[in-house]
Formats: C-alpha cells, sequence, structure tokens
C-alpha cells in the first residue's frame, strides 16, 4: 500500500494528517448543511472513512476538501431519498434529527442552484468571510456581495416553487 502524500509548501503530510487539517471545515460543512451537530459529526466521520478506503486511488493533486464536501452531499442525499421511501415499520435515521421531507426540499432547492451559487453558498455556509470567498474566486469582495445576494433569491424562490 502506497500512502497517500501531498505536498504542501515543501511539507509531506500522508491522508491521515490531512483529514485532521480539513477535517473542522467538513465539519462546518456538514453542520450548516444538516442543522444538527450530532449527524454533521457522523456525515464527516463516514466521508473521512470513505476517503481512507479510496486512498489509493487519490492522486496527490486530489483537493480532499472538495471531494469531501461531495461525500456529504451524496450522504445527505442517500439520508434523505431514504427517508422518503416506505420502509418496514423502522424510523429512517434522519427522522430524529430533522423533517426528512424538508431535508429533501432544501437539497433539491440547493441542487437546482447553477455551479456558481453552490459554491458560493457552500463556502458560506462553511463559514468563510466575503473577502476569503472573493480571494478563492478571484473576484472582488463587492462581486461576491452581490451574487451572494442573488443566490439567496433564487435559492428562495427554488424552496417557495
Amino acid at each position: 500500500m502506497i500512502p497517500f502524500v501531498e505536498i504542501i509548501l515543501g511539507q509531506v503530510m500522508d491522508l491521515r494528517e490531512e483529514l485532521v487539517t480539513i477535517y473542522p471545515k467538513l465539519q462546518r460543512f456538514a453542520v450548516a448543511r444538516t442543522r444538527d451537530p450530532d449527524l454533521g459529526a457522523d456525515l464527516v466521520l463516514e466521508a473521512c472513512k470513505r476517503l481512507l478506503e479510496r486512498e489509493e486511488a487519490l492522486d496527490p493533486t486530489t483537493n480532499l476538501v472538495g471531494y469531501g464536501i461531495t461525500i456529504i452531499k451524496n450522504l445527505i442525499n442517500d439520508r434523505a431519498r431514504a427517508s422518503t421511501r416506505e420502509t418496514d415499520g423502522e424510523v429512517p435515521e434522519v427522522a430524529d434529527h430533522a423533517d426528512p421531507g424538508a431535508n429533501f426540499e432544501i437539497t433539491e432547492a440547493l441542487n437546482s442552484l447553477g455551479e456558481d451559487c453552490q459554491k458560493i453558498l457552500e463556502h458560506f455556509g462553511m463559514g468563510y468571510s466575503y473577502r476569503e470567498i472573493s480571494e478563492a474566486f478571484e473576484v472582488q469582495m463587492g462581486t461576491v456581495m452581490s451574487r451572494m445576494s442573488r443566490c439567496r433569491n433564487q435559492f428562495r424562490l427554488a424552496l417557495e416553487g
């Protein structure tokens, strides 16, 4: 087994060290999406487990935060879909934390937005400031603020529609 390594400013980090570094970002994202710290922590642990299972397939240039967020979004979507299916008298796990129909509606509304809106809202939901988002997207802070306003309006319309 070849360990995953990533060169970061001259440092070599293995996947486990990198997961420790990105864990808070994944945690903020998961809690923001689920509005439940316990469920968010469970999702982040599952995402980390899946990343570790796929260690050999990962490229050193892989954006682990982005990959982890994608895994978490897929886990949330899977739970929302599972909660809408009929069960054999069992209550789906997500029902303990929130209204599964509302989670599904929110997920669908987010998925209906354009990729730019999704990325900006995800960064904002992870606790990044307007300035940090503007630096990440290499645009002026005013541009981020206007895009954020437009994205919020589109999200509101998607939820109402």
